[in-house]
């Protein structure tokens, strides 16, 4: 019973650490977002603006919705790269027994 005990919060333990990381990942990605739409958006008038050479159909604010979530959408890459990335080289290769590099 301790056994079962003991993954129950180790499970719990690691689906916080995932919830961390994901708001680590998705918040600054969202701030970001947000300044770079504002910024976009203050140079370039959204009906002036072409789908490979057709002109987008939608209303001002489809787009603006369209654009803030495309430029959420590339924070969210750029943030959970940097997550991936962020790993020393000796984390990923602690499991395996490879001689040490002069």
């Amino acid at each position: 019973m301790a056994a079962s005990g003991f993954l129950m919060q180790r499970g719990r333990a690691m689906r916080a650490q995932l919830a961390r990381r994901l708001i680590w990942v998705i918040w600054p990605a969202f701030l970001v977002a947000g300044v770079a739409e504002g910024i976009f958006f203050t140079v370039f008038d959204p009906f002036d603006l072409h789908f490979f050479g057709a002109p987008l159909e939608l209303s001002r604010m489809a787009i603006y919705t369209m654009g803030f979530f495309g430029f959420w959408g590339l924070g969210i890459a750029a943030s959970a790269l940097t997550m991936f990335f962020e790993h020393a080289p000796s984390d990923s290769n602690e499991h395996r027994d490879l001689p040490e590099r002069p």
